[in-house]
């Protein structure tokens, strides 16, 4: 198995630990979307239309990040460079743990995602200094 099939897969098994931590020591971050979410449901004056844009822009998304994959060369680069940004991202539970000088749900796998990210960064580096 090529070492970005093992990659992806781990960050899949890390996503799904991420998930599962937060779902048993607590909600925060998803109080955190509501907010945003409804920062960006006032910008519409009907809601479901909010909802249907925002659910196509990410099924969008996603197809895109899917393509990229199936494409390889330089799209593969650059949604390894997503999911790289994605892992590194997750420092934000480590921070928020540090400044309120307790346990955030999510810290712990959060240590997970930058382990999983930090080294396919370095490897993207240096493929994109080979191109």
């Amino acid at each position: 198995m090529p070492a970005i099939q093992r990659w992806f897969g781990l960050l899949i098994f890390v996503a799904a630990l991420h998930m599962i931590e937060q779902l048993i020591t607590g909600l925060d971050e998803l109080y955190m979307i509501r907010r945003v979410l409804d920062v960006y449901d006032g910008w519409f004056k009907n809601t479901d239309f909010a909802t249907v844009l925002l659910v196509t822009i990410l099924v969008v998304f996603v197809l895109l990040l899917i393509y990229g994959v199936l494409l390889r060369g330089r799209p593969l680069l650059c949604v390894m460079a997503f999911f790289v940004l994605v892992s590194i991202s997750e420092v934000h539970h480590i921070v928020e743990s540090a400044i309120h000088r307790r346990y955030v749900p999510g810290t712990i796998t959060a240590v997970a995602w930058i382990i999983v990210g930090m080294p396919r960064l370095r490897r993207r580096c240096e493929v994109d200094h080979q191109l």
